[in-house]
C-alpha cells in the first residue's frame, strides 16, 4: 500500500469484517489503476487518497452513475453464467476472502511479535528512567 493511501480501516463501516474491508480497498486500487472509465478511476483515487469517503463519493452523481453501470454489467455477466459457473465464482470469492483474512492474521501476528521485542510491552523501568540531576 502506498504511503499516501488509506488503509483497510477506512472501509470497515461498509464492510462486514476485515477481510471484506481489504477486498473493498483492493477493488478501489484496481479501479484507480484501470483505464477506460475516468469517473470510476477518479472516484477510486479520491477515496484511496482519503480526500473523500466512499459514502461521500457515492453522493456524487457522475461517480454513482458510473458505479451503477459497472454493477449492472456485473449482474448481466452473473446472469449469463450457468449454475456451475456461479458456484465456482462464489467459491473463488470465498477463497480470496480467506486469503485476505490469512494476510491480516499474519500482519497482526507480526505486529504482536514486534511489540513483544520492541519495548512497548516491556516491563520494568525504561532505558532513560531513574534518578538523575541536571
Amino acid at each position: 500500500m502506498p504511503e499516501n493511501e488509506v488503509g483497510d480501516e477506512e472501509f470497515m463501516a461498509l464492510a462486514k469484517d476485515q477481510a471484506r474491508a481489504r477486498a473493498l480497498r483492493t477493488s478501489m486500487q484496481r479501479l484507480a489503476g484501470q483505464s477506460g472509465n475516468g469517473a470510476l478511476q477518479e472516484m477510486a483515487r479520491e477515496v484511496l487518497s482519503g480526500r473523500v469517503g466512499l459514502r461521500e463519493a457515492l453522493q456524487v452523481g457522475a461517480y454513482r452513475e458510473a458505479l451503477q453501470e459497472k454493477a449492472r454489467a456485473g449482474m448481466r455477466a452473473i446472469d449469463g453464467m450457468s449454475a456451475a459457473e456461479r458456484g465456482e465464482a462464489e467459491a473463488e470469492g470465498q477463497r480470496q476472502l480467506d486469503a485476505y483474512q490469512a494476510e491480516i492474521d499474519q500482519e497482526q501476528s507480526e505486529r504482536g511479535r514486534m511489540l513483544g521485542r520492541g519495548g512497548a510491552s516491556r516491563s520494568g523501568p525504561g532505558k532513560h528512567s531513574g534518578d538523575w540531576r541536571p
